[in-house]
């Protein structure tokens, strides 16, 4: 691998194939990125683009299809994981030890992390066979899996102000909001959203917690209340089938990036106003600092992903 600066970020090259970024904030305050590419699993300093850790892999797992995940436990701890063709992966971030795998030996499609209301810290993961919980501490299953009204592929968590935390997924016929922290029952009614290809979770400024989501089959992003399930302005045009989304504030506002045919653009989250500036890219992952700029990290299909900072 070599990194190297270009314009006002850096580039990373040498990698095998596609490059599955996930940038996060650290416990320290600062942000951490660790890239999935052809069965590696690495952590990267920010700052220089300097490898900091490899993270052991299974030797059957499949890397290509990781949708990686950060959580950060109290006391400090971080928690990386990963669903693949076997089940779910779950490392220690700091050592980058391999804690379990193949965990509900089913095909996990897509993982989410974060404290349920109760304080309890919990993984989810949407799998063929249903909705699984994990304990992000020792990987043990919670409930067994949840049999899911539709064909569930994504799936995030949003705290809303004052209220439960909701597992919200999604599927071929809409989004549905779930309580409790083992799913006890359903919130409000069905988002009517065909084709649900990817969801995520931002907040505003005053803590109102938006679902976003790629709909019919990467043709549009929509924004709802994550509370009352009303849409949030019009629906952000895209271009390809295979849309990534991520999120981050920048200077206070909420921004969204799509990723799409190699190119990951910017919209204003709440106006779905367009920004001009593009990066390369067919994979985004974004987070939010302390001093109100943001990372944006955008991996492609060539073997490369760069760091950029948006002030």
């Amino acid at each position: 691998m070599r990194s190297k600066r270009v314009g006002s970020g850096i580039e990373i090259a040498g990698f095998e194939g596609p490059v599955f970024p996930l940038v996060y904030r650290s416990p320290a305050g600062g942000a951490e990125l660790v890239t999935a590419a052809a069965g590696r699993l690495t952590r990267w300093d920010v700052g220089s683009g300097r490898p900091t850790r490899e993270f052991q892999v299974p030797e059957d797992a499949s890397t290509e299809t990781f949708e990686l995940e950060a959580l950060v436990l109290k006391g400090g701890r971080v928690r990386i994981a990963a669903g693949d063709e076997n089940g779910l992966c779950l490392w220690n971030g700091a050592s980058g030890r391999l804690l379990a795998d193949v965990v509900g030996k089913d095909r996990i499609y897509d993982v989410a992390g974060g404290p349920t209301s109760g304080g309890r810290p919990l993984l989810a993961g949407m799998g063929v066979n249903g909705l699984h919980l994990w304990d992000p501490v020792t990987a043990a299953p919670l409930a067994p899996p949840l049999e899911h009204v539709g064909d569930a592929v994504v799936v995030t968590l949003a705290t809303l102000r004052g209220g439960p935390t909701l597992i919200v997924t999604g599927d071929y016929e809409g989004v549905r909001r779930w309580q409790g922290d083992l799913c006890e029952s359903q919130f409000g009614a069905e988002i009517d959203a065909p084709h649900i290809n990817m969801l995520t979770t931002a907040y505003t400024e005053d803590g109102r917690p938006l679902i976003v989501g790629v709909v019919e089959e990467g043709e549009v992003v929509c924004r709802w209340d994550a509370e009352t399930g009303e849409e949030i302005g019009p629906p952000i045009p895209t271009t390809g089938e295979s849309v990534r989304i991520a999120t981050a504030t920048v200077s206070g506002r909420m921004r969204l990036f799509t990723a799409d045919q190699d190119v990951v653009r910017q919209w204003d989250l709440l106006s779905g106003e367009p920004f001009e500036e593009t990066f390369a890219g067919s994979y985004a992952s974004a987070v939010s600092l302390p001093d109100g700029s943001a990372l944006l990290v955008a991996g492609t299909d060539i073997g490369k992903v760069t760091i950029h900072r948006l002030v």
